[in-house]
C-alpha cells in the first residue's frame, strides 16, 4: 500500500533498517521512496551517503547500523565550531587586539593552513555573540559598534538626490576589475570629519595593489571632489588609472569630467550597497584608527597623503 507523503524529517534508524530490506528484495530507489512516502532523491543520497565496498570484492553495501553511526557523527560534528577550538580562538582573539579586521583574520587562516578555514562571517559571529558579549570584542573593530549591523541596514530616504548624469552601474564593470587581476581600477569615496564642519578628505584604493591616495579637501562640492581625482591621477599612465568606482553621492556628479580628462571609465554602486565599493570602506576603516569619527578635519593641513 502506497503511504501519503509526509512532511520532511531526518531519516531514523527504523527507516534505515526498510530500506536495507527492500534494498536486499531488489527495490529501486524510486520504489522504496513511494512505499516510505519519501522523495526518491532523498533515498538515493542516503544510500550513497552511507554505503560501504566490502573487503575483497567490488560489491557495494548499505548497512542501516553504519549509516546510523555516520549520520550521529555528522549531527556531531556540525554542532561543532572552529572557535570552540581554544587556540584557534586564542588567535583570533590576539589579532583582533592587534587591530585586524575579520576579514584579515579569515584571510590569513586560510594561508596558514587550510583546515582552520573561518570565514569572516562566522568571527563577527563570534563577537557579537551572546557568550562573548562580556569581552566587548566589538571595541576592537574600526567601528566599534555595539550591535552587528546588517549590510542593508540603512534605509532609502525619501527626499529626491540630485541625479548623476550618465551613470554606468557596476554591473556593467569588466571582470578584470571584478576579480582585481591588474591595478590600474579605483575605487574612491570621502571620509567625513566632524559634523558641521565642512573639511573632509577624498580617499582612493587601488583595488588589486591596495595603493591609497589621502586629499584633503575644503568641502564635499562635486567640482572640488573632481579637481581632487584628476590632480591626484593627471601625470599617471593609462594603463595604471583604468576605472574608478564611486558611490551615488552628489560630490560624484562631476564623474563625465574625470572620465574624459583621464581616459578612464567610471561606474556605480547600487544606492547604499557601501560594500561594493569595500576595498576603499576598509581603507577608510583603517585610517579612522588614526584619526577616529568626529574628528574635525579642518585641522589637518591641505594636500595629499
Amino acid at each position: 500500500m502506497i503511504r501519503c507523503m509526509k512532511k520532511y524529517s531526518h531519516i531514523d534508524i527504523a527507516e534505515r533498517e526498510k530500506i536495507f530490506l527492500y534494498l536486499e528484495e531488489g527495490k529501486s530507489c524510486r520504489q522504496i521512496g513511494r512505499l516510505l512516502g519519501r522523495d526518491h532523491k532523498a533515498i538515493s543520497s542516503e544510500v550513497k551517503r552511507n554505503s560501504f565496498q566490502n573487503p575483497g570484492n567490488s560489491e557495494v553495501s548499505y548497512s542501516p547500523s553504519t549509516a546510523q553511526t555516520k549520520y550521529d557523527q555528522r549531527r556531531r560534528n556540525s554542532k561543532k565550531r572552529k572557535l570552540d577550538d581554544p587556540a584557534t580562538r586564542h588567535y583570533v582573539v590576539d589579532k583582533l587586539g592587534d587591530g585586524w579586521s575579520p576579514e584579515q583574520i579569515s584571510g590569513r587562516l586560510k594561508r596558514i593552513n587550510k583546515t582552520l578555514s573561518i570565514s569572516y562571517e562566522t568571527i563577527y559571529e563570534f563577537i557579537y555573540s551572546k557568550e562573548a558579549r562580556p569581552y566587548r570584542y566589538h571595541e576592537f573593530l574600526r567601528r566599534g559598534h555595539t550591535k552587528r549591523r546588517k549590510k542593508d541596514y540603512r534605509r532609502t530616504k525619501s527626499s529626491k538626490r540630485l541625479e548623476i548624469p550618465n551613470r554606468r552601474n557596476i554591473s556593467e564593470r569588466s571582470e578584470d576589475a571584478n576579480q582585481r587581476k591588474r591595478v590600474g581600477h579605483w575605487e574612491t569615496d570621502l571620509m567625513e570629519g566632524k559634523r558641521a564642519t565642512s573639511g573632509v578628505v577624498s580617499v582612493s584604493t587601488d583595488r588589486k595593489s591596495g595603493y591609497a591616495i589621502l586629499d584633503k579637501l575644503e568641502s564635499k562640492k562635486a567640482e572640488e571632489k573632481a579637481i581632487s581625482l584628476i590632480r591626484g591621477f593627471k601625470e599617471t599612465p593609462d594603463y595604471l588609472v583604468k576605472t574608478i568606482t564611486f558611490d551615488n553621492g552628489t560630490e560624484n556628479h562631476r564623474h563625465e569630467q574625470v572620465s574624459n580628462i583621464l581616459n578612464c571609465k567610471t561606474y556605480f554602486c547600487n544606492a547604499y550597497h557601501s560594500w561594493e565599493k569595500g576595498t576603499v570602506e576598509n581603507t577608510i576603516g583603517l585610517v579612522r584608527q588614526y584619526i577616529p569619527k568626529g574628528t574635525d578635519l579642518t585641522i589637518i593641513h591641505k594636500g595629499r597623503y
